[in-house]
C-alpha cells in the first residue's frame, strides 16, 4: 500500500504451491522467498530479498532500488522504549506485569520479531497492568551484568507482586504463544485479536445459577434470584461485583421478557458489527455478550481460575453494565 501511488512499482505475491512449475523456474526453495525484478532488466535473473522481512525494511529496499519514497501512515505503537534509566520504574512496577524485549538494532531475528512483538502491544493496549517494552541492550553493559542476556533478542517477564524472580521466555516468537505466556502470568483473557476472550467477565458460581435458570419455573427463578443475589454481595471486589450485577440484571429481566436474552445479545452484536463501539467500550460489550450466552446455553463452562486471575480479568471494561 506503501507505493500504491507509483504506477512503475508492482508489489506482487505467487502461490508457489498451486503453480510449482513458476517455483521451479525461479529456484524457490522455501516460504516466503522474495525477489526483486528491476524495471528493465533481466526478468531470468532477479535479485534475492536477503534483508529484514518487517515493513521498514521492505519499504527501505523498494525505495533504495526504485528512488520513490513509500506513502505509509505507521500505526501508533503501544511498545514502551526503555534505557537503563527508565528500567526499574517501569519493569520492577509491583502493580504490572512487563515483558520486556532485550534487543539489537542490527539484530536479524530482532528484525523479524519487531512487526510481531508491535501487534502483541496492541493484543495488550486496554489492559492497565500490562507493558510491552523493549530495550536496545546492544552496548549496554550495565543491564547485560544484570541480567541473563545472552544473545539477542532476549525476552525476560517481570510479573506484578513484591520480590517475584523475572521469567525467561524461551517458547515460540509468534503472536499466538505470546499472547498466551502474557495471559498465563498477568491474569488476562485476550485473544490475538485484541478482545476478550468468552471467559471474561464470567463467574464460575453465578454460571451455575443462571444454567438452572433457564430451565427454572417462575417460584423456582424467584428463589435463583436470591441465591444469585447473596452469591453477588460475597464478591471480594468492585470488579467482581460489577460482573455479578449483570448477571442480576439479566436475570430480573428475564422474569418479565423470557427472550430478553436473545434479544439483547442480538442488539449489542449488531452494535459492535456497526464500528460505533470505541477500543475502550468494547471490553464491556464482550463481557454483555459472554454473561447472555451463559443464559442462552452458547457457553462452555469456565475454567476454575486462581483468584487473583479473576480479579484482573478484564479490569478495563469501565463501563456500565
Amino acid at each position: 500500500a506503501g507505493f500504491g501511488h507509483a504506477k512503475d512499482i508492482v508489489i506482487a505475491e505467487v502461490n508457489a504451491d498451486d503453480h510449482r512449475d513458476l517455483g521451479t523456474k525461479f529456484g524457490i526453495q522455501g516460504f516466503p522467498t522474495l525477489k526483486f525484478f528491476p524495471k528493465g532488466g533481466d526478468v531470468k535473473t532477479p535479485e534475492d530479498y536477503t534483508k529484514g522481512r518487517d515493513l521498514e525494511s521492505l519499504s527501505d529496499f523498494v525505495r533504495e532500488k526504485t528512488g520513490i519514497v513509500p506513502l505509509i501512515k505507521k500505526p501508533a505503537s503501544y511498545v514502551t522504549a526503555l534505557d537503563y534509566a527508565k528500567f526499574k520504574d517501569v519493569a520492577l512496577d509491583e502493580s504490572k506485569f512487563v515483558l520486556v524485549e532485550f534487543y539489537a538494532p542490527w539484530c536479524g531475528h530482532c528484525k523479524t520479531l519487531a512487526p510481531i512483538y508491535e501487534q502483541l502491544s496492541q493484543v495488550f493496549q486496554n489492559d492497565d497492568n500490562v507493558v510491552i517494552a523493549n530495550y536496545d541492550a546492544s552496548d549496554d553493559s550495565k543491564i547485560k551484568g544484570e541480567y541473563p542476556i545472552q544473545g539477542f533478542p532476549t525476552l525476560l517477564a517481570f510479573p506484578a507482586g513484591k520480590d517475584v524472580e523475572h521469567i525467561e521466555y524461551d517458547g515460540s516468537r509468534g503472536l499466538e504463544d505470546l499472547v498466551a505466556f502474557v495471559n498465563e502470568h498477568a491474569g488476562t483473557q485476550r485473544t490475538t485479536e485484541g478482545l476478550l476472550d468468552q471467559s471474561a467477565g464470567r463467574l464460575e458460581a453465578l454460571d451455575a445459577i443462571a444454567r438452572k435458570y433457564i430451565a427454572a419455573s417462575k417460584a423456582q427463578r424467584t428463589k435463583l434470584i436470591a441465591k444469585a443475589k447473596a452469591t453477588a454481595d460475597k464478591a471480594k471486589d468492585k470488579t467482581q461485583a460489577k460482573f455479578a450485577k449483570y448477571y442480576l440484571k439479566v436475570m430480573e429481566k428475564m422474569a418479565s421478557a423470557s427472550d430478553f436474552a436473545s434479544k439483547e445479545a442480538e442488539r449489542l452484536s449488531n452494535i459492535v458489527k456497526s464500528g460505533a463501539v470505541s477500543a475502550s467500550k468494547l471490553d464491556g460489550f464482550t463481557i454483555r455478550q459472554n454473561v447472555l450466552n451463559v443464559f442462552l446455553g452458547k457457553s462452555e463452562p469456565v475454567e476454575v481460575k486462581k483468584e487473583e486471575e479473576e480479579v484482573k480479568a478484564a479490569d478495563r471494561a469501565k463501563d456500565e453494565l
